[in-house]
């Protein structure tokens, strides 16, 4: 956000090397597990504990001994993440695992410029006539933009029928049960303290002018325990397309059943459904409606494409045209940046050169 060359510059690279993180191990992962080579149990440890490995000794080197923080008073912890990406593209490369090198290689780069672009929106929007939550924005074009990448780059070939041998049936249903009931569970038990958040719904209920507070933040702990329960469902519903083959070309459903779920249960939590409208602002959670909407509307109406990636398409990976392709983006990102970002921007950056946060007050320019 910050008005200078090398600041925004800087920050602009530490954004695509923190969502490139953010996105590429979930990209890798698929990759994986769609490779016509599949990996044994003592690959995935060596990769495992290549990749911790080469995250601490990332995070030991830049935060311990070159002392360099990312977004103070922020955790570091992505700085490790970084690093263990760059250790996973280095494992799948030297091992010739090149199908999930390229999951992982243009997971990372699709992310990663999609928080840069995102970012670079958001400073944009700052000029706009109505108000926007520009973090959100940022968010949204960090998974809209890396998952167009990783789909239209990844996904043009044709995968065999899952095995039901040994033990893929099973993992499959765990798969199954984790995905769409696990996933919303987990969320509750880490971000909802049932305490605190009573009180806290209770509060807001008594500024949106509700008597019944109390039975008001009931009600919404009580709503976001059924969001949880309709994980199960969907996953009794997937269950039942995954085991009966000639019922399974709904492929859509998990991703969009899950997306439900997880609008659902953070428009639930922060009590977006009773906030009122503000003039001149765009909700961000009425765009994620919209995505969701027009997500669904894609999967029934539009058609599969066809298969037309031959292996040896899928298996090639062209990175010195990729990375030129990634810096010209870059280049594109910070000419955007030299004319958005301004004062309006200043107000909420964050500069190194010299080191400054907006909470110590103006911005030191001499």
């Amino acid at each position: 956000k910050s008005d200078t060359l090398v600041n925004f510059s800087s920050g602009f690279l530490t954004l695509i090397l923190e969502g490139g993180a953010w996105g590429g191990f979930g990209c890798a992962l698929i990759a994986m597990v769609l490779d016509r080579k599949p990996l044994r149990l003592p690959d995935w440890v060596s990769v495992g504990f290549t990749v911790y490995l080469t995250g601490w000794a990332t995070y030991q080197v830049v935060v311990n001994l070159l002392g360099f923080h990312i977004n103070p008073p922020r955790s570091d912890l992505s700085i490790g993440y970084t690093g263990g990406m760059m250790g996973l593209l280095v494992w799948l490369w030297k091992n010739g695992r090149i199908y999930s090198f390229k999951g992982a290689f243009f997971g990372f780069l699709g992310f990663g410029f999609g928080m840069a672009v995102g970012r670079l929106f958001g400073n944009i929007s700052y000029s706009f006539p109505f108000g926007i939550n520009s973090w959100n924005v940022m968010e949204t074009s960090c998974g809209f933009i890396g998952g167009l990448v990783f789909t239209f780059t990844m996904l043009g070939k044709k995968f065999e029928e899952p095995s039901d041998e040994d033990w893929h049936p099973t993992l499959a249903n765990i798969g199954i049960l984790y995905s769409l009931a696990g996933i919303p569970i987990l969320h509750f038990l880490y971000r909802i303290e049932p305490e605190k958040k009573l009180e806290e719904w209770a509060n807001a209920a008594s500024r949106f002018g509700i008597e019944e507070t109390a039975n008001f933040a009931q009600g919404v702990l009580d709503g976001l325990e059924f969001v949880c329960l309709l994980g199960f469902v969907g996953s009794a519903l997937w269950y039942y397309s995954y085991s009966n083959r000639k019922e399974r070309k709904p492929s859509a459903f998990p991703v969009l059943y899950l997306s439900l779920l997880m609008i659902l249960f953070q428009n639930i939590n922060a009590l977006y459904f009773w906030y009122e409208s503000r003039e001149n602002y765009v909700n961000m959670h009425n765009v994620f409606w919209l995505l969701w909407v027009l997500m669904v509307l894609y999967a029934v109406f539009i058609p599969r494409p066809p298969i037309t990636d031959s292996d040896e398409v899928a298996d090639h990976v062209d990175i010195r045209n990729a990375l030129s392709w990634a810096f010209v983006v870059y280049c594109f990102v910070l000419m955007g940046a030299g004319f958005a970002n301004g004062e309006e921007t200043m107000k909420s950056a964050n500069t190194r050169f010299p080191l400054w946060s907006w909470r110590d007050g103006p911005f030191p320019r001499e």
